[in-house]
């Protein structure tokens, strides 16, 4: 664990009988902590409002607003939802003891204090805190790899769209939905036209170029829900959720004029291309294979037919 200097924990002494105040606030501020004081409970609350405190010492017999209900009430603040409270009595009740653990507390201490145990005490709750708080930074950053690791994992590295592979368990998900709900879904291959063309003319790395300016337009067309994946080379595929072969073609073809207006700039080529796609609604009849072949069958059935148009499968 880091080693943190006392004068940066901030710590908040309430309690309503000065001298009480004087002698615990003189063991603190020899530790060298940033003490804080406060003789009742809406003083507390007016500090514990305004500071983020890293340890709370809070006195249970209090006039007015005693330490319990000022516990509940501190709790209500943003900054003062995770910070560690001691509770401080004169009384040794079991009961007493008892309702302070319940509420939340994490200690008890006895008055009069002893020396010896109030800075044992609150030196060992103001690490177990900086303990706390590191070990949740350790893991929000073990999570935040994980997660970068995942989508790593998911995505295809030049165009950032889903990898074949993340696609295919998106498409497995959608088919186990549809065994309950029987609400239809689409898929849509795309393939760009006379695409060795392009690599052939310009060079590989205008190619990537427009792979990557496909990608965007494709990705720009499409609805939250949708999934779209670069199935493989100059391929795309796009997995339309809740959506019939009549929605997919509408869609389908707001994605294939987009890419006919749009130009790829590279160096001072200015390159244009279409694509061609094909369409195939899953019926809960036959295996994903299937279902992909076809959309397969009606793209170069598309492709066959002069290529820049959009075909669904329709049983041929």
């Amino acid at each position: 664990m880091t080693r943190v200097k006392n004068e940066n924990i901030r710590v908040l002494l309430v309690d309503d009988t000065p001298a009480n105040l004087e002698i615990a606030g003189s063991i603190l501020e020899k530790e060298g902590y940033d003490l804080y004081i406060a003789d009742s409970g809406v003083t507390a609350l007016e500090l514990i409002e305004a500071t983020a405190f890293d340890l709370i010492l809070l006195d249970i017999m209090m006039p007015g607003l005693d330490g319990f209900e000022t516990y509940k009430m501190m709790r209500k603040f943003e900054k003062a939802k995770k910070v560690p409270v001691i509770f401080l009595s004169a009384k040794v009740d079991i009961e007493s003891i008892v309702r302070g653990f319940e509420l939340g507390a994490v200690d008890y201490i006895r008055k009069p204090f002893n020396e010896a145990e109030l800075k044992a005490r609150v030196r060992t709750h103001v690490e177990l805190k900086k303990m706390r708080e590191e070990l949740e930074l350790k893991n929000k950053s073990l999570q935040e790899a994980y997660d970068n690791l995942e989508i790593t994992a998911a995505t295809d590295v030049l165009t950032q769209l889903l990898n074949r592979r993340e696609m295919m368990r998106r498409l497995e998900y959608e088919r186990v939905k549809y065994s309950r709900n029987k609400r239809p879904f689409s898929i849509v291959l795309a393939d760009i036209d006379y695409f060795k063309k392009v690599n052939d003319t310009y060079g590989h790395e205008a190619g990537d170029d427009v792979l990557i300016a496909i990608a965007m337009v494709t990705k720009g067309c499409t609805r939250k829900a949708d999934s779209v994946a670069r199935w493989g080379g100059e391929e795309f595929m796009l997995l339309l959720p809740e959506t019939d072969a009549g929605g997919a073609m509408r869609l389908a073809e707001k994605i294939r004029r987009a890419i006919e207006h749009h130009t790829v700039f590279h160096g001072e080529a200015e390159i244009r291309v279409t694509i061609t796609l094909g369409i195939c609604e899953f019926t809960g009849i036959g295996f994903l294979d299937e279902l992909i072949s076809n959309a397969d069958r009606a793209l170069y059935r598309g492709k066959a037919e002069g290529r820049n148009r959009t075909a669904v499968y329709d049983g041929s």
